[in-house]
């Protein structure tokens, strides 16, 4: 019999701890999907050649021209050029995609501006009739020979800033056909911006399949951008009718700033809509949306879950985001120069958000979950874009960063239509609460006296006058001591008359600490109270309220449980309202029981925590809010919802 209790409180462990295995077990699963996304992809050309004809390429498929590309520093060759390779003399092997600069694997690094060939040997199989090059990004101009011929110019190549001119096109461009090799040379000129080179490889295929796959993707990226601007829109004119409601505001700008950072991204859709938008257009737009992404965020969870953040380290890990935000005035070249810095920092911000969410889930905040959940996907869309940037991961970074954008806006907008569905609701219950308001101030006068006297309840005094006795043969000072936080305790209990009347936050610990040093007489080290205040002492909030929370707590919580407990105390204050939350960790209780507690069959239960109910619902129109779970212990949160003067 002893075995199967002992296996039924293991179980019940198990299950209240199902929390951090969530937690260890998301982290750890963030890790494994970083160690893999690191990755210097594949190796399809191996010094400037690849050939296609060995594989099982066919007419429906398309490759990306990864590897090793003949590189020719400081050089702007043409076809011509090459005719007698033997006078050329190879600089390197360069990793495509990548910059020049990177130093990727291994490979030379060369200066931040100049000039520079690439060149590629290709064979592919003769099905291919329509051959094709998908080139998106080269920076920042660049010049296309395919077989001798000139193919396309982007900006105007030159190592003389006076003749260079950036330029910003994703093209699909016709190769040579029936040839079934093909000669690339790519000459590139960067002169403006901090990495050059070809960015992001080129893909071969059927013009068909490449432009197919194009539209395909682009319908995708216009699809995504207009459903999360709609979002955007629909949030901001909610707050602009409801002017209180910070997190709609913070939610729109967010949706807006993810739409514009689509629009340069992936298939840029910018570039298509305005053919002749500048590069640097393209730029700035990039570093606005890039900037105020994870600040934005930040702001987002701190106002959907104030009591789970320090507001010291909030402004802390915000600050830096000042500078960056200035340097939006200075000329790309500038910002690119502090990419790592701002890498760095959006790490530590994402480590931040996930600290508070993992605080929110283990003290049971609504859709923290969830939001965690969210919050890490969009993470690992992050890291993998950062890596995709520094050319070590295979993976595309532009449906990367729009599926972990899609999954967190989805996950975003269900939060904030269940807050309102809940305010929905809270108004429909209000309005009858309104029709019942004359015969719920009768039964609160009547009851008040009943709350008075429920405060000193006969057991309680019997068991503290028991404590002290017990206390008094073995230390008469400390017995003394006792008495005279008993008889404090019973004068605060019915010095007053007026349950209106408001007092400091600090006599209200103050009786709290008195009643809690007269049950420790009696538990001893078994029951401990821990008080996480950060609000000032001098504060003003009702009468008589944490004291029978806490005495509830101790009760019906702690009490019962053989090991003993504690009973948490917490205070935060924002703007508008002032949370506090009375939390234990005893043995909890069943839904039942729980749905009972603040409706008229509690008085069973005990009058004082129905009477705090309704006199907050009196004076704020929002009483208590309990959860429980049996072995799990207690939360009863209450909000303050106006700020009052302080002494």
């Amino acid at each position: 019999m002893g075995i199967v209790v002992d296996k039924i409180r293991i179980w019940k462990k198990n299950i209240s701890n199902w929390r951090v295995i969530l937690i260890i077990g998301a982290i750890s699963f963030m890790i494994i999907a970083i160690g893999m996304m690191y990755s210097v992809g594949s190796n399809l050309v191996d010094n400037g050649k690849v050939d296609l004809k060995t594989g099982d390429f066919n007419q429906n498929e398309s490759v990306a021209l990864d590897g090793q590309w003949e590189f020719y520093w400081d050089r702007l060759l043409t076809p011509e050029d090459f005719i007698l390779e033997d006078s050329l003399n190879l600089d390197s092997f360069m990793r495509v995609p990548g910059s020049w600069n990177d130093g990727i694997s291994g490979a030379k690094v060369y200066a931040d501006h100049g000039v520079a060939t690439y060149r590629l040997k290709l064979k592919y199989p003769s099905n291919i009739k329509d051959p094709a090059l998908r080139i998106q990004r080269v920076i920042t101009a660049y010049k296309l020979y395919a077989n001798g011929e000139l193919i396309q110019e982007v900006g105007k190549v030159s190592d003389k800033l006076s003749d260079f001119e950036a330029g910003y096109k994703f093209l699909i461009l016709d190769l040579p056909k029936d040839k079934e090799e093909i000669e690339l040379i790519i000459q590139v000129a960067n002169l403006n911006y901090s990495r050059g080179g070809i960015r992001e490889s080129p893909v071969f295929g059927s013009k068909q399949v490449l432009e197919r796959q194009k539209m395909l993707r682009l319908a995708i990226q216009i699809l995504f951008i207009g459903s999360v601007l709609i979002f955007g829109i629909y949030y901001f004119l909610l707050f602009i009718l409801q002017r209180k409601n910070k997190t709609a505001l913070i939610f729109s700008i967010i949706c807006i700033n993810t739409a514009l950072h689509s629009l340069v991204w992936g298939e840029a859709p910018l570039s298509i809509f305005f053919p002749n938008i500048p590069l640097i257009t393209a730029v700035v737009i990039n570093y606005i949306a890039f900037y105020n992404m994870i600040p934005g965020i930040i702001l987002l969870i701190l106002n959907i879950y104030p009591l789970d953040y320090n507001k010291k380290m909030a402004m802390l890990i915000l600050i830096p985001t000042i500078f960056f935000e200035g340097l939006l005035l200075t000329p790309p070249s500038v910002m690119a120069k502090f990419n790592n810095y701002f890498s760095l920092l959006m790490g530590l911000q994402m480590i931040y958000i996930l600290g508070v969410l993992i605080k929110a889930v283990m003290r049971r905040r609504d859709n923290a979950i969830l939001m965690f959940i969210a919050i890490g996907l969009f993470a690992l869309a992050t890291i993998e874009d950062a890596l995709q940037n520094k050319a070590i991961s295979g993976i595309n970074i532009s449906y990367m960063f729009l599926y972990g954008n899609f999954i967190l806006i989805i996950a975003m907008s269900y939060i904030q239509a269940r807050q309102q569905s809940n305010t929905h609701k809270k108004l429909i219950l209000y309005n009858e609460k309104l029709i019942e308001a004359d015969m719920l101030k009768d039964k609160i006068m009547e009851t008040e006296m009943s709350f008075l006297q429920a405060q000193i309840k006969p057991h309680f005094l019997y068991n503290a006058l028991n404590a002290i006795a017990n206390v008094c043969e073995k230390n008469g000072k400390n017995a003394g001591k006792l008495i005279i936080d008993l008889a404090i305790y019973l004068r605060a209990s019915l010095e007053f008359n007026n349950l209106d009347k408001m007092v400091t936050i600090d006599k209200e610990l103050d009786f709290v600490d008195t009643y809690f040093n007269i049950e420790q007489a009696r538990f001893g080290e078994k029951i401990q109270l821990i008080k996480e205040v950060q609000i000032p002492l001098n504060y003003l909030i009702p009468v008589l309220i944490l004291q029978p929370l806490v005495e509830n707590a101790v009760r019906h919580g702690i009490s019962k449980n053989l090991k003993g407990g504690r009973v948490y105390v917490r205070m935060r204050q924002t703007k508008e309202d002032v949370y506090l939350e009375i939390e234990d960790n005893g043995v909890g209780m069943d839904n039942e029981k729980l749905e009972t507690l603040l409706s008229e069959d509690g008085i069973r239960q005990g009058v004082g925590l129905l009477n705090i109910h309704h006199r907050l619902l009196r004076l704020y129109g929002k009483g208590l809010d309990i959860s429980s779970k049996v072995g799990g212990g207690t939360l009863v949160r209450l909000v303050i919802p106006e700020r009052r003067k302080q002494l």
